[in-house]
Parts: C-alpha cells; sequence; structure tokens
C-alpha cells in the first residue's frame, strides 16, 4: 500500500489578514524605483499578512507521530479560499474550523465525503459546536492537537475512525515540534513562501481572565501553560537556518497576553515567564510583535527589556473608551483613564500599538464613534476596530440569545465585521452607519500617513526599534493598509441586502 496522504486544511475567508497594497501605493514605490519593495508587494498580493500556526503545527504533530511509529503519511498544508481548494488525491482531510469559515468548511466536507474521503474538523468552533460540527464531519477533534493526532492517524491506518476525539487540554507544553513552515508542507500550487511578512510563534496557552466576549478562556482553558523559554528560542533559530524566518520578516507571538499571567478578579499579575522569555530573545536579534494587556506600562523596566527583545508592536485590548461599558464586559484590568499615559509610555520605549475596539457594547451610545476617533487620533498607531459580536461559547453569546437580541446564526458574518446582535443603546443601522463613518476616518490616506511618520519620527528613550526611519515608517503603514482592508469588508455584504437590516458578523480575539 502506498504512502497515504494527509491534506490539512483551512477554508479562508474574506476576513483573514491578507496583503493587499492599493494599486496607488504600489504605483509610488514603482516611480521610487524601489525594486526590492516592488517585487515583495507584487509577490506577495492576496497572500496571508499573518498566516494561521494551526496547520504547519499539525503537519507537524504527524510527521513526530511518524517517528515514533515507524509509519509514513504524506502531510499536505493548503490555506485557500473555497473556490481555489483543490484536494483531489488525498485520503483524509483534516480542516481546522473557526466560526466564520464554518458554512463552507461544512460544505467541502460534505462534498469529500459523498466523495468517500474522510474528514476530521477540529478547531475552535467544533470544539464550542460539537453536535453542529459532527453533522458534517466523519470525526470531530476537540481540544488540543498533541493528544489527538497520534490517536487519529492510529485509527485511520487500522480503518477505524471514531466519531469523536477529546484532546483536553496538554498539562505541559515541553518538547512541542518546529511547525513545518517549508514548502515541503505547502501544497498551494506555487510553491510560495508561506510566511511572506510574518512568522507565527506560540509560547503559550490560556487565559484566567475570561472577558465575556473572549472564547480563549472556553477554549484553551483559564491555567496559563507555558513553553520553556529555551525551547522557544531554539524554535526561532531553526526557523532562522531554515530560511524561514529572514530579516526582513517579524515573528509574531500568537499568545493572548505575553507580558504577563493575569487574574484580574484577583489582582494578580505575575511577570516571571515574559521576563524569563525575553532575556531569551535577546541575544536573537529578530524583531517581533505580541499581544499583551496595557497594564504592562505600569512596569517601565519590563517595557525596557522587551523593547530591548525586539518588540515594536504590541497589539493591546483597549476596547472601549468608556469606562462604563468596559465595566459591562468582565475586563477589571482594564481603566481606561490610564490608557493615554500607559500607551505614551511604550511610545517612550520605541513600542508601537494596534489599539483594538469593540463598537456595539452595552455602554455604547451614538456618541462612542467621535470619541474612539478623538483617541485614536492622539494615542494609536495601527487601529482595529470591531463590530461586537457574540461568539459561540463565551458569556456574551448565552446572554444575547436568553435576551433575544442575536439577529441571526449566519456563522459566515460573525467575523467582526458585521452587526449580528441588537445593541442596547442604537439601532442595528445606527450601529452600522457610526462603524463605517469610524472606518473612513482613521483610515484615510492621510491619518494612516500621519500615524505611521508620527512614530517614525519619535524619539525614544532606549534608541529602540534597532531598524531606522524607513523600517519604522513600514512597521506601522504596512499593518494599517492591512486592517483598513478588512475593516471595509463588511460593506459588501450591506449593500447586497439592501437596506443594512441584516448585518452580519465576525471573531473577536484580541
Amino acid at each position: 500500500m502506498g504512502t497515504k496522504r494527509i491534506a490539512i486544511v483551512k477554508k479562508r475567508t474574506g476576513h483573514d489578514l491578507e496583503w493587499h497594497m492599493p494599486p496607488a501605493l504600489v504605483r509610488a514605490v514603482d516611480a521610487l524605483a524601489l525594486e526590492g519593495v516592488l517585487g515583495r508587494v507584487r509577490r506577495t498580493q492576496g497572500q496571508a499578512f499573518m498566516p494561521q500556526l494551526t496547520l504547519p503545527y499539525l503537519a507537524a504533530l504527524g510527521r513526530a507521530y511518524d517517528s515514533a511509529a515507524g509509519t509514513r503519511h504524506e502531510f499536505e498544508v493548503r490555506d485557500a479560499r473555497e473556490e481555489e481548494l483543490r484536494l483531489e488525491g488525498c485520503d483524509m482531510a483534516w480542516f481546522t474550523v473557526s466560526t466564520p469559515n464554518a458554512p463552507a468548511t461544512y460544505r467541502v466536507s460534505d462534498m469529500l465525503r459523498a466523495r468517500g474521503v474522510p474528514t476530521v474538523l477540529g478547531g475552535i468552533h467544533p470544539s464550542v459546536m460539537p453536535g453542529e460540527a459532527a453533522g458534517h464531519a466523519t470525526a470531530i477533534a476537540t481540544g488540543d492537537g498533541e493528544e489527538t493526532v497520534p490517536r487519529i492517524l492510529a485509527d485511520f491506518d487500522e480503518g477505524r475512525l471514531r466519531a469523536r476525539y477529546d484532546g483536553g487540554r496538554a498539562a505541559s507544553m515541553d518538547g512541542l515540534p518546529v511547525p513545518l513552515w517549508g514548502r515541503e508542507a505547502d501544497a498551494s500550487g506555487g510553491g510560495n513562501d508561506p510566511c511572506p511578512w510574518v512568522v507565527p510563534v506560540q509560547t503559550s496557552r490560556g487565559c484566567r481572565n475570561a472577558c465575556a466576549f473572549c472564547s480563549t478562556t472556553r477554549f484553551q482553558g483559564a491555567a496559563r501553560r507555558h513553553r520553556p523559554a529555551g525551547e522557544v528560542a531554539d524554535e526561532i533559530r531553526a526557523l532562522q537556518d531554515a530560511g524561514v524566518l529572514t530579516p526582513d520578516k517579524t515573528v509574531f507571538f500568537t499568545d493572548n497576553n505575553i507580558v504577563s499571567d493575569s487574574d484580574h478578579r484577583r489582582g494578580a499579575r505575575d511577570t516571571r515567564h515574559a521576563r524569563e522569555l525575553f532575556e531569551a530573545l535577546l541575544p536573537l536579534g529578530i524583531a517581533w510583535v505580541g499581544q499583551g494587556e496595557v497594564s504592562v506600562a505600569d512596569d517601565p523596566d519590563l517595557v525596557d527589556l522587551m523593547a530591548r527583545s525586539g518588540c515594536h508592536l504590541l497589539l493591546v485590548g483597549l476596547e472601549t473608551v468608556s469606562q462604563s461599558a468596559m465595566d459591562g464586559i468582565g475586563k477589571p484590568g482594564n481603566r481606561v483613564g490610564r490608557y493615554a499615559a500607559a500607551l505614551e509610555t511604550l511610545h517612550d520605549h520605541g513600542i508601537a500599538n494596534i489599539g483594538c475596539f469593540i463598537a456595539g457594547l452595552d455602554g455604547d451610545g451614538p456618541g462612542v464613534f467621535d470619541a474612539t476617533a478623538a483617541f485614536i487620533r492622539r494615542h494609536v498607531d495601527v487601529p482595529q476596530l470591531s463590530l461586537l459580536t457574540p461568539f459561540p461559547g463565551t458569556p456574551l453569546f448565552r446572554r444575547a440569545e436568553a435576551d433575544g437580541r442575536l439577529l441571526h446564526r449566519d456563522w459566515s458574518r460573525y467575523d467582526i465585521l458585521h452587526v449580528v446582535s441588537r445593541p442596547a443603546l442604537m439601532t442595528p443601522g445606527e450601529l452600522r452607519a457610526g462603524y463605517d463613518r469610524l472606518v473612513d476616518e482613521v483610515y484615510s490616506p492621510w491619518a494612516m500617513a500621519s500615524r505611521a511618520l508620527r512614530y517614525a519620527a519619535r524619539r525614544t528613550v532606549n534608541g529602540m526599534p534597532r531598524f531606522g526611519f524607513a523600517g519604522r515608517l513600514s512597521s506601522v503603514l504596512a499593518p494599517n493598509l492591512v486592517y483598513r482592508r478588512l475593516a471595509r469588508l463588511g460593506r459588501r455584504d450591506v449593500a447586497a441586502d439592501g437596506a443594512g437590516a441584516r448585518t452580519a458578523a465576525g471573531e473577536h480575539a484580541a
């Protein structure tokens, strides 16, 4: 019997962070004769700006199983839109499923099963909606893949796949394999660089804070589980040696909160692992982006260490500029009155911010949009604007469902770009109109350029980041362009719906 081929698939949706540079900017780069930049821009148009870590990591887990069991499978990573997926010739397909890509993934999985190809659906949506997902799969997998992948492969080889594999949550993150980012695992058809701009790396799982809108605690658990800092550094070195991580790319740490182990309900904050990790990164000479709580600025020494280890951009979940709205989402660690000073402390140390905001919280009235725009103008480098989305499995979803505020269950619109629940202090139409107006204001060409120039020209107390004016400029301008495209996508569906009464939705993970 020949080697069995396993496709590891993500059905890409319009809300994924893809790289599309506007034609006018391409022409401007062309006019400046920046051939190296222009070639990279043209080569990566339409590719993922932030590729998903799950696919190559599952391939690595499969490779590790083969090595231990003495078996052999071919693992092919495929990340594409539904109409571009080519899955001929595979003997089994694994799908990672988020809420917005669930309907299209179900269609593809059903088509494969009709042809006799077994499918396994895993990821966050099957983990919180297992009964629904099971109707569209040979098997579903919930929880961590370290436990499920070996069992799935063993049962597949013996011709007896079970209907469900529960992985639970691995107690230890020691000894994880390096994801297979190389072209050998990429069957997308072009041999493209799978990480043209950003290379994701995982250092921890879990979050104790259980914010009402976020599904991390439900999916990964409340216990914080860390990889040893030395193993994270070893993975980065391996990616450098393999040519996946080159000097012109940035590492993105996927952790929900890389700066602290926090439990804000109990007033606890533990930064020991963060310090150990940042110390391990110092000799690597990388540039990196991460996600963390804005209150890290209360510890300037930690901020300085973070900057010197390579951090030049931190995604912070600010959520709202209204403290009353903040009080309703279970995030007590965020104090709106401290935002401005905290963000300026980060700026002083060379760290720009991706400031994440959610429109449509229960305390938000129509005036929230002007207040948010004013705050962004003064303090935010890269705004990420979301429409409130009650994701399945979250306290927010349960509350919206109980109150009869869900407008529909079209999961394809649960993508932070559409109105899917009825706000408390606005109509759905007012929320949509206010959001679109905010998007137009903060992503105007002048607004984006001024934010990038402000960061690039700022003098810092530690001389960080290491790259010069042009690098600082592009490090803020590029993600602004990515988020601008994302924020405007929902308008097409509103236009197609006619009056916009049925506005749609998305997945918030900040």
